[in-house]
């Protein structure tokens, strides 16, 4: 997802696997002015990257990335994939096949049998009770016409454009599969089993040899499994077990293997139910056949997954490592000394479409451990043995992030005989040899002797001792134990302990080779995360190549595999149909007319503001002040800057005095600077005397290279402690000089104040822009928006995703203007997605503050949901929805009050992309045009979503928003079979409301607006989500203690 707007740096991103949730790490101090550098991004996927950052409000660059969930965040840059100047194509005479005509004809079909007339609805709805039910009984297959709406029509406003998806149709034989789970036993002594979890390597050598005993007795039988539990056959099994020998080690081990099972997967049923959609007493449920879809995914993994040379992480992503090419398929990220590359693989699922399965396929990256001689890569990073006078240096901590890289490692390690001859044996790296560690945790006699000076020898630093096979023996380093026995002088690099702590077994890097494709989740440093986007970053047709081509050889759809399933899979891409919608006209004030409105057309989702005024102010700023905090005296910004950002403010329309207070002066009244260490000791008494002194804002002038702490602090400091707006700004970007001439850049200036120009007036209660034409349904004033998500601790350190807490967050409009949407953001147990009972209190209190700006409750109730899964629908619609009726009840009274509700789930996280198929319909990078939708070829008839491209991805592929309609109360009694084009135009141009940007963003506003208060309320717990790999949790202190925002900003944007 590529939003641009002003902002701070980007919010790393992690991920959890592909199209999954999560959040990475936070940016690093990109401050707010909308130049920051994107910052630390996770070890998750980076499926491609969406655009560099934008929002420039003078100009067409400006303000810093935010990046979506699940992607780190980056920084601007150029992108270097090739393909922005063509449109994907197949070779031969047809180029670009029409879309699937009978698939057309199949969901006319199905819309027009399901659907109402407008009569129909306008009877239907008349009937419906509002509030009166609160939701529906978990587990119940009772039919409501309100969940999980059927589709009223497919849209039909905006130009039509065919373009290409990245799926693949996939035909089904058989009626059934069979699937089981399977449960593991070692055998103990002669007979006795116990049961064991198998893990890692030791799993996947029982699992192949349980396949080659079944298709030893079950020739006539295909099998597939995901190597962990599951096994998908196309016929039951007549054995309810068998024995298996894994002989790996001096002993061999028997195991036996469970079936446990089968449950059916209804292949037939499905089929039937694709060509026809005919609702039934489970029409409620959703998703469909999730048994089937699942053994399908087994199925489709599988022939990748047994390959040694592709590497599977997650569910649902492949990495080939067969050939590894620099700058094709991998890419070093080693910028930083650590032994990191990035590698570009293939995310794949099976989906259900109307009249046909599909098969969705992206491209995706991951980030892996370096592979191949250890001694090159020791080299490289050159990573010599630490001493221990080291260890609280700079230096040792470096080594230290570094040295856990290499724990659990697989390697393959040079080994002689008794018998002189050398083979080569899998081996798992324990960790880098530490003498302290060691040291403690040694178990028997004749402990290992370390040199007293280092704590991770090299092998002259270490003695161990050796038997002489006579009784006796002797220590011996390990450099002369290699001498001896191999007639091989090792060099000078730390050691590496293939055993275990109490029985350590040391080897020299010169005889060690790390195997390929091992997967890391770690925190990407912002260098780190620069490198992996420019790698990930590339345009529409790369992509598009990529999957018909290295992708289709990757899961082997073309070797024959599946056709022992029965399954069969199209050659091409689908080409769907989609529409580009009219673009709305955004509304400001002329300057040079009072209160005259001044119309402006955006081009490709953008515009700039030049001589325009915001069309509100907030509250007038009379009472502000400024610091400068960083040790770096030529970045001083004095007081004529601050004024004149101040002058630029009023030129805009934004009500505030021109006299800034400077907080950080010297005797003489001149802008001086302090450094953090001394800033971070006096911050509480710092914001104590600005309350007293009666300031509303307060503008701290930061380093570029200063850490996110710092803006943590601040930002706690501020919103919760004592209610005082903050504004965090680069000194470098908010006074730019010319490195040759020492004058300011204005021009780069004017963007810059401009962007921090349009936070302080949503701060303080304004708004900046609108649209020319109001929205039908928000323009009579009785409709309120909400966004609400709920984010998840990522990429943290081993056993602490369960101590830290999840971030929830709600924002709600509170008039039809659309420019002000306050919220609140609360902590709830780890992990947990749907809200828990704190959403009555919050959802009451957007209520009242709706009637405290309109003197009545609202009639309506728009909800987007950000960020659930497909399989968490129905919890939606079950655990949060009877919480809103609550709120709504206690505060509307009457039945005939309460205010009728949609839920649109708004997802970012998945992997559906769209490809122009025409040169003259698509953008600069080679996408798709903004306000493009698709509601049909890769979704169901019988539900009521579509894919919307709002914002224009200035790199990489756009990734377009999947919105779903789970409950309506409103659109279809409304609009009747146009409700369709009423929710997708209002869904789009919301998407040039979100007050900071000038430009179109990805998502709409409300569901954006939660992501970024949960963002802030991360910040207001740094000893939790900015804790170090080494932190534990005593460290951090205990969960469940949030930190509520100040009264004096509670009802404000402060989170902005």
């Amino acid at each position: 997802m590529a939003d641009h707007h002003t902002g701070r740096g980007a919010r790393g991103g992690g991920g959890r696997g592909s199209g999954g949730r999560g959040r990475g790490g936070r940016g690093g101090g990109g401050g707010e002015g909308g130049g920051g550098r994107g910052g630390r991004g996770g070890g998750g996927t980076f499926s491609d990257r969406g655009g560099r950052g934008g929002g420039g409000t003078f100009s067409d660059r400006g303000g810093g990335f935010r990046g979506g969930r699940g992607r780190g965040g980056n920084r601007g840059g150029r992108s270097i994939s090739p393909g922005r100047d063509k449109a994907y194509e197949l070779p031969g005479p047809v180029r670009v096949p029409a879309n699937d005509p009978v698939i057309d004809k199949l969901e006319d079909q199905i819309v027009q049998k399901q659907g109402y007339s407008i009569a129909d609805l306008a009877s239907k709805m008349g009937k419906v009770k509002i509030g009166g039910s609160s939701g529906r009984t978990p587990g119940s297959s009772s039919r409501n016409d309100d969940h999980f709406p059927i589709r009223p029509a497919y849209g039909t406003n905006g130009l039509a454009v065919l373009l290409w998806a990245n799926y693949f149709a996939v035909k089904v034989k058989p009626d059934h599969l069979f699937k089981y789970t399977m449960k593991f036993y070692q055998r103990e002594g002669d007979r006795a089993y116990k049961p064991v979890e198998p893990k890692g390597r030791k799993l996947r050598i029982i699992t192949q040899l349980v396949i080659a005993e079944l298709k030893t007795k079950y020739p006539d039988l295909a099998f597939a499994t995901e190597f962990k539990s599951q096994l998908v056959t196309t016929k039951p099994l007549e054995d309810a077990e068998l024995l298996v020998t894994l002989a790996d080690g001096p002993s061999p081990d028997v195991f036996k293997v469970e079936f446990n099972g089968p449950s059916e997967a209804r292949v037939g049923n499905m089929n039937e139910w694709l060509s026809s959609m005919a609702q039934g007493p489970d029409d409620v449920f959703y998703p469909r056949f999730p048994e089937t879809i699942d053994a399908l995914n087994v199925i489709f993994g599988f022939g990748s997954r047994s390959k040694d040379t592709i590497t599977a992480v997650g569910s649902a992503r492949v990495f080939p490592f067969d050939r590894m090419i620099p700058g094709e398929n991998i890419a070093s990220l080693q910028c930083d000394g650590r032994p990191l590359i990035a590698a570009r693989g293939l995310f794949h699922s099976a989906r259900l479409g109307t009249g046909r399965l599909l098969l969705n396929a992206n491209v995706t990256h991951g980030v892996f451990k370096c592979s191949g001689p250890a001694l090159d890569i020791f080299r490289n990073l050159n990573f010599r043995p630490l001493a221990k006078n080291d260890m609280r240096s700079s230096k040792g901590k470096h080594f230290n992030m570094v040295a856990k890289l290499f724990s659990k490692t697989r390697v393959s390690v040079e080994m002689k005989l008794e018998n002189g001859k050398v083979i080569n044996r899998n081996k798992a790296i324990h960790s880098l040899a530490r003498a302290s560690e060691i040291l403690r945790g040694f178990k028997g006699d004749k402990p290992p002797r370390f040199h007293p000076d280092f704590e991770y020898p090299g092998p002259k630093q270490v003695k161990f001792w050796l038997d002489d096979n006579k009784g006796g023996g002797d220590y011996i380093t390990v450099f002369d134990y290699y001498k001896t026995k191999y007639g091989r002088e090792v060099d000078d690099w730390p050691l590496l302990n293939l055993g275990r702590i109490d029985r350590p077994t040391f080897f020299p890097v010169e005889i060690v080779t790390i195997m390929p494709g091992q997967s890391v989740k770690a925190k990407l440093t912002g260098s780190e995360t620069t490198d992996m986007l420019s790698f990930a970053c590339h345009s529409p047709y790369f992509n598009a190549t990529q999957i018909s081509t290295t992708g289709r050889a990757t899961l082997g759809l073309d070797d024959g595999s599946l056709e022992k399933f029965g399954i069969t899979t199209e050659k091409n891409l689908l080409t769907v149909r989609g529409r580009i919608l009219n673009v709305p006209s955004i509304q400001y004030f002329d300057p040079r007319q009072q209160k005259t409105p001044k119309q402006i057309r955006p081009r490709q989702g953008s515009w700039n503001m030049m001589q325009c005024k915001i069309v509100r102010s907030g509250k007038p700023i009379s009472r502000w002040g400024f610091a400068n905090i960083h040790n770096r005296f030529q970045n001083v910004v004095d007081m004529d800057t601050v004024q004149a950002f101040a002058k630029f403010m009023q030129g805009l329309g934004i009500q505030i005095s021109q006299t800034p207070v400077n907080l950080m002066a010297d005797n003489n009244g001149r802008a001086r600077s302090t450094d953090r260490a001394n800033f971070e000791g006096m911050i509480d008494d710092f914001f104590a005397r600005a309350k007293k002194a009666g300031f509303q804002f307060l503008l701290f002038i930061i380093d570029e290279r200063d850490t996110q702490g710092l803006y943590a602090h601040i930002k706690m400091m501020g919103d919760c402690c004592y209610g005082i707006q903050t504004s965090i700004v680069i000194g470098s970007k908010f006074r730019p000089v010319d490195r040759n001439t020492g004058e300011v850049k204005t021009s780069n200036q004017a963007g810059y104040f401009a962007n921090v120009a349009l936070k302080w007036n949503l701060k303080a209660g304004g708004a900046n822009h609108s649209l020319s034409t109001e929205l039908s349904l928000i323009k009579e004033g009785k409709t309120m928006l909400v966004g609400y998500d709920v984010t998840h601790p990522t990429n943290l350190s081993a056993g602490q995703d369960s101590d830290i807490p999840s971030i929830a967050g709600l924002v709600a409009s509170i008039d039809k203007q659309l420019g002000q949407w306050p919220g609140v953001a609360w902590e709830q147990p780890s992990r947990q997605e749907m809200l828990s009972g704190r959403l009555v209190e919050v959802f009451k209190s957007r209520l009242d503050l709706w009637f405290k700006n309109n003197k009545s409750y609202p009639e309506n109730i728009v909800i987007f949901r950000d960020g659930v899964s497909e399989g968490q629908f129905s919890q939606v619609l079950d655990t949060e929805l009877p919480s809103i009726r609550e709120a709504c009840r206690a505060k509307c009274g009457d039945k005939a009050q309460q205010p009728k509700i949609s839920i649109i789930i708004s997802v970012k996280r998945h992997q559906t992309r769209f490809y122009p198929t025409d040169m003259n319909q698509k953008t600069d990078s080679g996408n798709i045009l903004p306000g493009t939708v698709v509601d049909r070829g890769v979704t169901q008839a019988r539900y009521w979503d579509f894919f919307l491209t709002a914002h224009n991805a200035l790199q990489g592929t756009a990734r377009p928003a999947h919105y779903t309609v789970l409950l309506d109360e409103i659109f279809r009694a409304r609009y009747g079979t146009n409700a369709a084009n009423e929710l997708e135009k209002m869904t789009h141009e919301l998407c040039y409301l979100y007050g900071r940007a000038t430009k179109a963003v990805s998502i709409c506003p409300p569901a954006y607006y939660a992501d970024i208060i949960c963002e802030r309320a991360r910040a207001h717990r740094p000893e939790l989500f900015e804790a170090s790999d080494v932190a534990s949790v005593d460290d951090r202190g205990a969960t469940g203690q949030s930190r509520d925002v100040h009264p004096d900003l509670k009802d404000t944007m402060y989170y902005i």
